[in-house]
């Protein structure tokens, strides 16, 4: 995509930005995806969060499909960089994970990955902070690490310290989720090859040129004959209920009760 003009105020910065979100394949995926869902849900006029989107051009992305967004990032160097771009305030997360708004502020809100730590402990705070600031009936939209079984993709990735046992499958996820929200669906995206030029070339702030771009051009066409396996990322939405406590899920007919539930609602 192309930034509006006049959008920050260093013309060299909007131009690597834009470089870098085009060169980095599996943010381009998450955000694609997060515009997938958001589309069916038409935010029209709506008020909208996100939060944590690494490169302030995915926010941008977003903010075409309409709504009024605000963002919020989890260092400030990412609120400096990304108020710049957007040229609005960007509000920093607390330590724990709270949003520094108030109860019921938006209809939508949109957390990237790289928030849910797989410790279902920590993670129940940032979902109940996402439930307070969501309206009713509201819509949360959240990535996370997938986690699969050992493979060369995540040994791999436990030598980069990039684990995927971070994150949670579907049962997990719904299990995460299903306190404060009806969960409306559950994909992943990001298969084999993908991933594994991810962990080889990503790094945290670090500028994405036309080699990246490349090679992740090479591994999503490698990953095409692997349609038919599940990815190493995983999104989720669901729509905002009342917080209530439930009993551990049980069975029905022979599966697990958010396995027959997604099996419903395949995004």
């Amino acid at each position: 995509m192309n930034l509006p003009m006049g959008q920050g105020n260093d013309g060299g910065a909007r131009e690597r930005w834009q470089a870098d979100f085009q060169a980095d394949r599996p943010l381009r995926m998450e955000i694609e995806a997060v515009e997938r869902i958001l589309a069916g849900i038409e935010i029209g006029t709506m008020t909208c969060l996100d939060v944590g989107i690494p490169n302030p051009v995915g926010s941008l992305s977003l903010r075409r499909l309409g709504g009024y967004w605000s963002t919020v990032g989890w260092t400030p160097e990412r609120c400096r960089r990304a108020a710049a771009i957007l040229q609005e305030e960007v509000l920093q997360t607390g330590a724990g994970g709270e949003l520094p708004f108030d109860d019921k502020q938006f209809d939508v809100v949109v957390v990237a990955r790289g928030y849910l730590t797989g410790d279902p402990g920590r993670d129940v705070v940032l979902i109940q902070e996402c439930h307070r600031v969501l309206k009713t009936p509201g819509y949360l939209v959240i990535s996370s690490d997938y986690r699969k079984r050992a493979n060369v993709a995540s040994l791999l990735a436990r030598r980069s310290d990039q684990s995927p046992n971070r994150g949670y499958n579907e049962r997990q996820l719904f299990d995460l989720l299903k306190t404060g929200f009806d969960v409306l669906g559950v994909r992943t995206y990001c298969r084999f090859w993908v991933q594994i030029m991810r962990l080889m070339l990503d790094a945290p702030d670090r500028g994405k040129g036309r080699t990246t771009a490349f090679l992740y051009w090479i591994a999503c066409q490698l990953d095409a004959l692997l349609f038919f396996t599940k990815g190493y990322q995983a999104i989720a939405h669901g729509r905002r209920k009342g917080w209530r406590e439930r009993q551990p899920l049980g069975v029905r007919h022979g599966m697990h009760i958010s396995e027959s539930v997604l099996r419903r609602s395949r995004i």
